[in-house]
């Protein structure tokens, strides 16, 4: 019997975020969640290191977002180095990578939610994650581009960079503060 979601190596880090195996007890949200990601219910943006998933059930409609850690630079050098010519991650460098040390499987910075829940696991959540496992399962590389690796690849290709810049984080909210409050009620200007 082989596992829904999760087949590959790279897919099983995801759903492990989803399904700790510290959890002592089952989340009782994850049958529902696996239903949901089954049955095309979750509808994936992936924009960097962000992951948003718009969980539609019935008539109703929520926004996961989820944001993930960029990987270290030594831990993208190793994998770099494990993939040699091949383009896409297999089971294979993933337990070299994991067997080198090298943390290869993406971790959650930050996950939110519009529903009521406002719980960093709840439903809609754990159904973008269950949805994320899937699509990595049919494109490893996307594990890696979660965390950065394609922008460690394009900083040690540019001349002079050495080791590359450590990846910034998307800002997910605008401050108060950077909104220009006293011209927020007049008409746009022409030119």
């Amino acid at each position: 019997m082989s596992a829904e979601f999760g087949f590959s190596r790279w897919g099983a880090d995801v759903v492990r975020l989803a399904e700790p195996l510290s959890a002592r007890v089952r989340n009782p949200l994850a049958p529902r969640a696996r239903s949901l990601a089954r049955n095309q219910g979750v509808e994936l943006t992936v924009t960097g290191s962000a992951v948003v998933g718009l969980v539609s059930s019935g008539a109703r409609a929520s926004i996961a977002r989820l944001e993930f850690a960029a990987m270290s630079n030594d831990s993208a050098g190793t994998i770099r180095a494990l993939l040699g010519s091949a383009t896409e991650p297999d089971d294979d460098v993933h337990q070299r990578a994991r067997t080198a040390g090298s943390g290869a499987g993406p971790q959650i910075a930050a996950a939110d939610c519009s529903c009521r829940a406002r719980g960093d696991r709840c439903v809609h959540v754990l159904a973008t994650l269950y949805a994320l496992a899937a699509a990595i399962d049919h494109r490893p590389a996307l594990a890696l581009e979660l965390q950065g690796f394609d922008r460690f690849l394009a900083a040690r290709s540019e001349p002079g960079s050495g080791s590359g810049p450590q990846p910034q984080p998307i800002a997910r909210w605008t401050p108060l503060g950077g909104l220009g409050i006293g011209d927020y009620w007049d008409p746009p200007s022409a030119g």
